[in-house]
């Protein structure tokens, strides 16, 4: 069975972009999308504030539907609505995914929040890659190229072979950013180019550029964002909660491309 590209959905603004976002994704790489909008189990008990803005779960996939038809004619498209807290929801449709798509924030959470629990929690536990999308659109600035985080001592092979597939599909150069340690530029340097040497030879078609930071790697990729259609970020097999570390919590709050958390096996 073709795994789709699922998408979260709520009502709000930000979770209908990446709606538009995820349907482009699936076009390229040539697979269904699958809408969900998560419903409350009991909703009778959301306070009242909450309740009244609530959108009609019936008339939000059917208009969602509906665009995406008008934009997207040649994308299959089916929507679902599923009774479970949304964490749950997305965590258990990211088993059956090719890719899990979410605004940064949705219509919850309080004013001026860059990144919500929601898509936190997904980027740490989900099982597929899992792609958020900054509640801020781009900047006019050009974004041709994807941007991926390496930690040269230790690669993650799950996020390159993600980020490669990626710049290839996408038709961009590959910017893969490592942080240094400190005073040792050259040794720096030689050892991103060994890490790299068999993910060029296996991806001939991609350019890379390859960048040897000296400062943190939080900031190294927040900065790079600005400049990225993509980032990409490994994320380590991790305790059953799940973990980001200080790096990826960074990224998903600071970046201003949507950001890719791929977990290695």
């Amino acid at each position: 069975m073709e795994l789709p590209v699922t998408v979260g959905v709520d009502g709000s603004e930000a979770s209908l972009a990446a709606a538009d976002w995820a349907a482009r994704e699936a076009l390229l790489r040539g697979c269904p999308l699958r809408v969900l909008h998560a419903l409350p189990l009991m909703p009778h008990l959301l306070p009242s504030r909450l309740a009244g803005r609530r959108p009609d779960p019936g008339a939000l996939l059917h208009e969602v539907r509906h665009v995406l038809a008008v934009r997207y004619p040649r994308l299959e498209t089916r929507t679902d609505e599923v009774h479970d807290i949304a964490t749950a929801a997305l965590v258990a449709a990211g088993e059956d995914a090719e890719l899990l798509v979410v605004a940064a924030r949705g219509a919850g959470g309080f004013p001026g929040l860059r990144i919500g629990s929601t898509a936190l929690h997904l980027a740490a536990r989900a099982g597929c890659p899992t792609v958020v999308l900054p509640v801020e659109p781009p900047g006019p600035e050009p974004r041709e190229q994807v941007v991926v985080g390496l930690d040269a001592r230790r690669p993650a092979e799950a996020a390159l072979e993600f980020a490669f597939v990626a710049a290839h599909r996408h038709g961009l150069p590959l910017h893969v950013v490592h942080a240094s340690a400190a005073g040792a530029q050259d040794d720096e340097d030689e050892l991103l180019a060994r890490a790299l040497e068999p993910w060029q030879a296996a991806h001939p078609e991609v350019e890379v550029v390859a960048d040897t930071a000296c400062t943190g790697a939080g900031l190294a990729l927040v900065e790079a964002s600005a400049k990225a259609r993509l980032l990409v970020l490994g994320r380590r097999p991790a305790d059953p909660v799940g973990s980001l570390g200080p790096v990826g919590h960074a990224v998903l709050h600071h970046a201003t491309c949507p950001v890719a958390v791929v977990a290695d096996a």
